[in-house]
């Protein structure tokens, strides 16, 4: 298991969230705090970088990105958007 933290920015983004986006976003919490490592790379030209982006939503309305850190086991959302 990993621990997905956030910062005040991306706190504020979540709290920003639709009430649409409240249950896709919960379903990306939870793969994220076990398999994060299956977003795609931020940097398409460094596969092996810690970070990542996700979609979530119906029709991917939805986009996190965060920062792996493998030692302590911790997730770090730095962005979450959900264009309508």
């Amino acid at each position: 298991m990993y621990t997905l933290t956030t910062d005040e920015t991306s706190r504020q983004q979540v709290d920003a969230l639709p009430a649409q986006a409240l249950a896709p976003f919960a379903e990306v919490r939870a793969v994220l705090e076990v398999a994060p490592w299956n977003g795609q790379p931020y940097h398409r030209d460094k596969p092996d970088t810690p970070m990542r982006a996700m979609s979530f939503g119906p029709h991917g309305q939805g986009d996190v990105v965060y920062l792996i850190l493998e030692d302590p086991r911790r997730v770090d959302l730095l962005l979450v958007l959900w264009i309508d």
